[in-house]
């Protein structure tokens, strides 16, 4: 996939590159060691990032959280420009003063949002509407254990949201939500970037697709073209990423899987558990919400989409190709 200047100053040992800046290489965050580039990306101010982090009642499982978001906000701030906000849910007083981290958020136009102990749902849509009465175009909404691959085998990775601010902003006018591949669900990036090496390499590939990963999307600001700002309406039980999705395209807003970049996550601890019977209850849930526009139940605990898509996406395209800059 694509090379930047730091992936090639690394695998060369010419005299020229003695007197540039080497990148510097992280290997605490995973096996495959993380290489920062000289100065963050610039994101155009096209980008702000709210990450949604609840704190548990458990110390240990603090501590976890803490470590997780530590290394989360440098992954964010050595790579990119982006202005990052922590929606602190069920942080006490005590929490928020110690975090050094978050003191750092302000010198980037970021900042903290304090919420209380309060749902999933609930937590990310305080994040969504916070980026709804910004000015920036673009909003990364995540998780607190969210970042992306980025090696020379994994596409444009932490380079995305740069090449994408260099692009005509009209090329991407028929995105409304996107988010990365999730190397956990079936086929895997390698998969699919084999099967047209070249375009993926050239190219912003973003594919209709409805199994959105709450962990870390990207949606526009409607609010900046008058148009309905999309939340997740009220939910109880499993399957709000889906219903975000749904609600999204119940009101013709596009979904896209966005073939470049590839989702990392954190291995720390779930404070959610799901079974299969769970996500069957959750799905009936939403299929009958979206009834009336052709959503049903497919099979097993799975949704069948098809005609719910036909209905509220009609002329809408099934994939969007941009040159990158």
């Amino acid at each position: 996939m694509a090379t930047s200047d730091r992936w090639k100053r690394l695998a060369t040992n010419s005299p020229q590159n003695e007197s540039l800046p080497m990148p510097t290489i992280d290997k605490t965050y995973g096996s495959i060691p993380v290489t920062f580039p000289d100065t963050p990306y610039s994101s155009g101010g096209l980008f702000a990032a709210y990450i949604v982090s609840f704190m548990p009642n458990n110390q240990k499982h603090q501590d976890s959280r803490r470590l997780d978001l530590e290394k989360q906000l440098r992954w964010w701030e050595l790579m990119t420009d982006i202005p990052i906000h922590v929606i602190a849910s069920n942080w006490g007083p005590l929490a928020l003063k110690n975090a050094r981290e978050l003191g750092r958020l302000v010198a980037r136009g970021g900042g903290v949002i304090q919420a209380p102990a309060q749902s999933v749902v609930l937590n990310r849509n305080a994040a969504l509407e916070a980026f709804y009465a910004s000015d920036h175009p673009w909003g990364i909404i995540m998780d607190d254990d969210a970042i992306l691959y980025d090696s020379p085998n994994h596409n444009s990775g932490a380079a995305f949201f740069s090449e994408m601010a260099k692009n005509d902003s009209g090329a991407y006018d028929d995105i409304d939500f996107f988010f990365p591949i999730n190397p956990g669900k079936p086929p895997g990036h390698n998969t699919i970037w084999s099967a047209d090496p070249v375009i993926y390499r050239d190219h912003h590939i973003f594919s209709g697709n409805y199994d959105l990963k709450g962990s870390l999307f990207i949606v526009r600001n409607f609010r900046l073209s008058g148009r309905p700002q999309i939340l997740t309406p009220p939910h109880t039980g499993l399957g709000e990423d889906t219903l975000l999705a749904m609600e999204a395209v119940s009101q013709g807003c596009t979904v896209y899987r966005c073939d470049n970049i590839v989702l990392k996550e954190f291995s720390g601890k779930s404070h959610f558990r799901h079974t299969t019977a769970k996500m069957k209850k959750g799905n009936e849930v939403i299929a009958a919400k979206y009834g009336a526009q052709g959503l049903r139940m497919g099979s097993e605990h799975l949704l069948d989409r098809r005609d719910f898509v036909r209905n509220c996406l009609s002329g809408r395209p099934g994939r969007v190709v941009v040159a990158k800059p």
